[in-house]
């Protein structure tokens, strides 16, 4: 749905959005994070093939962290952050100085004190990108706190993370800190009036900038 010259340009806002939020990540916890945000994807959930490695998250049978913000007014919808329970583990471990590249799916459990460290990091990270886009879209915005879940998904219930008529933002996700690397998933999902929004602000942007 969007072309490269949009993909390009929303690509380079939420890098700008997340090393933002990394710089204030990396003051909370005392050591140097990297977020980076490879690729950006405006889908309807209904069309995402399931063979598509990139949606692998979407139909994996588990436990799985899953972080929501809504947010509203002007610019609406709702913002998830979505990691395997091991990613989960592994990224809460890194925050609180207990480096551990992997860990094994079966043995995986997350302690009271992971969840507040993952509902902080959602906090910094969601509030962010969606204040930023508020921002950029010059748009009153209003939202609580996000809301986390340790869910568990069964081969029959992929529709659990989101309904298939959805339009969303999908910001694939990388976590780096002292060599390790977690991966997750932003999936925003937004009103029809605000995609148009979106699109009609970039297209501007785009004629100003390249005729």
């Amino acid at each position: 749905m969007l072309n490269e010259l949009q993909k390009d340009m929303l690509t380079e806002l939420v890098n700008v959005y997340v090393g933002q939020a990394a710089n204030m990540l990396s003051e909370i916890v005392d050591k140097h994070i990297v977020l980076s945000i490879p690729e950006v994807e405006l889908i309807s959930i209904s069309d995402v093939d399931p063979g598509d490695r990139r949606y692998k998250l979407f139909f994996s049978e588990g436990h799985l962290f899953r972080s929501s913000l809504q947010f509203g007014y002007d610019f609406q919808g709702k913002a998830f952050l979505m990691f395997p329970a091991e990613q989960a583990k592994v990224l809460a471990n890194m925050c609180l100085g207990e480096l551990t590249e992997t860990i094994d799916p079966e043995e995986c459990r997350l302690l009271d004190t992971d969840l507040d460290v993952l509902k902080e990091v959602s906090n910094i990270l969601l509030n962010a990108i969606i204040g930023e886009f508020g921002n950029f879209l010059e748009m009153k915005l209003e939202y609580v706190l996000p809301d986390i879940e340790l869910l568990h998904v069964t081969h029959s219930d992929p529709q659990i993370l989101l309904q298939n008529d959805v339009y969303v933002l999908v910001l694939h996700t990388s976590f780096l800190l002292a060599d390790t690397n977690v991966k997750g998933i932003i999936l925003i999902a937004l009103s029809m009036n605000s995609i148009s929004s979106l699109l009609e602000k970039m297209n501007a942007l785009l004629e100003e900038h390249h005729g």
